[in-house]
């Protein structure tokens, strides 16, 4: 019983949407009809007119009949014509869609009842499709059964649209009953991290949702400047047509009724396939070939080539993939995955939104009059594959470029490799520093937690009143050698600078009679200036404790390296 009510619910709905459009189309054709004819014509062909209208917005082609003067008017021979229309205004089927898409999300709350919702919206709208179709029948191509199937069927395809989306969402039963049959399908076929297919095929749709936002955003401002930069020729094109002010309200309807077909004649202009408005005519950033076209200002918004700088135009898509992918390698689905799943989902997003391009490109194609105006509208499988190409290329670059390790292309430099041998925590400027004999007096290093200690080349540069004048080499400076150790574990420690022995660092105590004090340090006998130099030095670069006289400071004034098993 709950789902009958579901269908009957919806379908009551989808009768709503059908006259809402209808309304819409109804409300401009009426005005015409009283201001412009003053109810001279005949109402039954206002209203075959107004159904015939909101057919063609859902992809309904319908047959017309020109005057002479009309056939002038737009451009053609003069003489009567009788020909096809078939491109449909996209402003009146995004009404329905958009209606139609509310609905589906809302009847997805419900579970695997909301499908009786869907079915039951998709024949609402085709009894209400069947009540419009026998007031155009002279105008409609198809028979009566054709044009209400696909008129319901767009309706019912959005709705369900929306409705799996919800599913996918809220993680409907029979969703996940679906995905545990394709993990089964992929395990049997032998391919890796097939539980993985759920949040993969997700961020998949995440990407394709945020490309083509991206497209649509591009294509938009170039529409726009298009527009704008051709505001003489719109202009001048509606004052050729000499309309009056209720005309001219209404050109801007049914121009504003094509405002999404020219948006996706921008993807494909951008995307640099261009568009054709007759057949051999061509607009592309490359340039522009164009015949006669219909005397509609819209028209007059179609930019001229630019040439080889066409080519900025197609670079404007790969920018977009560019930033989309650095935005989206960022997330852990593609951060953490391995370089191939990483570069596969933005590829199979990019591919999403090329067939995504050229079901729209073909919606945007049709025939708007005789001859060579049958063949309108841009190439669908030619421009959803350049836009694919073009968006897979820029992803695969931007997710490339956020999940390289720069630290480890440093590494694999020489120059920089030979610098991560040196000390923890000491740059390659700083060991250089210290290898040329630079460290002075006053320059210190930090050291932290060290469980290895490496050898180190020190060299250290001797004042000039302590060089020999005998030897040349006395000048250069002198190098210590290399040592190493074994790793070691340490904790945390600080290092304070121990207290002055006057006897081995003042330089005031180093008189003449300081000598036999350190001739007992060193051996008996005198002591000549080498052994002084040599004794300093190795006082210097000493790794054991201090002597006697400083181990019996407080051991609150010496702290260093606290050795395993040895105290202060």
């Amino acid at each position: 019983m709950r789902p009958m009510l579901t269908a009957v619910v919806a379908a009551i709905e989808a009768l709503a949407v059908a006259i809402a459009g209808v309304a819409i189309v109804a409300v401009p054709a009426l005005l015409l009809w009283a201001v412009t004819f003053g109810l001279a014509a005949e109402p039954g062909d206002v209203a075959t007119n107004i159904s015939a209208v909101w057919l063609l917005g859902h992809f309904v082609p319908l047959t017309f009949s020109l005057t002479q003067e009309a056939a002038v008017s737009f451009g053609l021979a003069a003489a009567p014509l009788k020909f096809t229309l078939s491109l449909a205004p996209l402003g009146v089927t995004l009404i329905t869609a958009l209606l139609a898409m509310r609905s589906g999300w809302r009847f997805g709350r419900r579970g695997g009842t909301g499908v009786a919702g869907v079915v039951g919206g998709a024949l609402g709208f085709a009894l209400a499709a069947s009540l419009v179709v026998p007031f155009a029948h002279g105008r409609i191509v198809w028979s009566a059964g054709l044009a209400i199937f696909v008129a319901a069927l767009v309706y019912g395809c959005a709705s369900g649209a929306a409705f799996v989306v919800r599913a996918a969402r809220d993680e409907h039963d029979w969703w996940l009953v679906i995905l545990r049959w394709k993990q089964q399908g992929l395990d049997r076929l032998g391919v890796p991290a097939a539980g993985a297919l759920p949040a993969r095929l997700a961020e998949v749709v995440r990407i394709a949702a945020a490309l083509i936002a991206g497209v649509m955003g591009i294509a938009g401002i170039a529409l726009t400047v298009a527009i704008i930069a051709g505001y003489v020729s719109i202009t001048t094109l509606s004052q050729n047509l000499q309309l009056d002010g209720v005309g001219a309200f209404l050109l801007f309807l049914l121009q504003l009724a094509y405002l999404p077909t020219m948006l996706i004649w921008g993807v494909s202009w951008v995307s640099g396939a261009g568009f054709a408005v007759g057949a051999g005519s061509s607009a592309s950033p490359f340039g522009a070939l164009l015949g006669p076209m219909p005397a509609l200002p819209m028209f007059g918004a179609i930019p001229q080539g630019w040439g080889s700088a066409g080519l900025i135009a197609p670079l404007l898509f790969v920018l977009v993939g560019v930033g989309i992918g650095v935005l989206f390698a960022s997330r852990d689905e593609i951060r953490r995955a391995s370089w191939v799943v990483g570069l596969i989902l933005p590829v199979a997003a990019a591919v999403l939104v090329g067939l995504a391009v050229t079901a729209l490109a073909s919606f945007a194609t049709g025939s708007i009059g005789p001859d060579r105006l049958v063949t309108v509208g841009p190439e669908p499988w030619l421009v959803g594959g350049l836009v694919a190409l073009e968006l897979g290329v820029g992803a695969v670059v931007g997710v490339a470029a956020r999940k390289t390790d720069y630290s480890r292309l440093r590494a694999m430099l020489p120059e920089l490799s030979d610098a991560s041998d040196r000390l923890p925590g000491i740059g390659a400027n700083q060991t250089d520093h210290i290898e040329a004999g630079h460290l002075g007096e006053h320059e210190t290093v930090e050291l932290g937690e060290v469980g290895e200690m490496r050898g180190v080349r020190s060299v250290v540069t001797l004042p000039e009143s302590e060089r020999s004048d005998n030897e040349g080499a006395a000048s250069e400076p002198f190098e210590t050698g290399a040592f190493e150790t074994e790793s070691f574990e340490t904790e945390p420690y600080d290092i304070e600078t121990p207290p002055r022995d006057p006897e081995l660092y003042d330089q005031e105590t180093h008189a003449p009679d300081s000598e036999p004090a350190l001739a007992e340090t060193v051996g008996s006998g005198p002591v000549s200036a080498e052994d002084m130099e040599t004794e300093e030095l190795l006082r210097a670069y000493s790794w054991d404790a201090v002597d006697a006289a400083e181990s019996e400071e407080p051991k609150d004034h010496h702290r260093g390296w606290r050795w395993p098993g040895k105290e202060h």
